[in-house]
């Protein structure tokens, strides 16, 4: 008896100790690789390549190589989730490029989708892949966000 009782106090304290938490936050933790993109075309895909690693401290690292140069380019910032919004800001202050965030959501695959609130039909697909070493060390980091520059974020 005293057996079962203590057994349902324990089920009862951790049924109460755990949040609600959204799975959301967990899904998106990792490393991910841009597979699909309005930018990202025939004709882009030589030259645009995108990686973003979304930390559990709620930073994110994001390498891109883009039109103006061959060689990543190092991003840093924050970012948030609400519900199914992610939102960020780089680590100049200036914010991703869709102003109230983007519809986050991973699929059966594990692919991530970012869809821009404001414009739905700006969609971002990412896969999970490790961001490769070379890739990492060979970035030039960039504190400051140029204002021509496009962002994939």
């Amino acid at each position: 008896m005293a057996a079962v009782l203590l057994l349902s106090v324990v089920t009862m304290v951790g049924c109460f100790g755990k949040k609600n938490e959204n799975p959301l936050i967990k899904g998106v933790l990792g490393e991910w690789q841009l597979t699909k993109s309005p930018l990202l075309t025939d004709d882009t895909a030589d030259i645009i390549d995108v990686y973003v690693e979304f930390k559990s401290d709620n930073t994110f690292d994001l390498y891109q190589r883009d039109f103006t140069a061959p060689q990543y380019k190092h991003y840093t910032g924050t970012y948030l989730i609400t519900d199914s919004v992610i939102t960020g800001k780089y680590s100049d202050g200036k914010s991703w490029g869709a102003t109230n965030g983007y519809t986050a959501s991973i699929n059966m695959a594990g692919q991530l989708s970012l869809t821009n609130v404001d414009f739905t039909d700006d969609i971002s697909v990412f896969e999970k892949k490790t961001i490769p070493t070379d890739i990492k060390g060979s970035t030039t980091r960039s504190a400051v966000v140029e204002q021509d520059s496009h962002r994939f974020l």
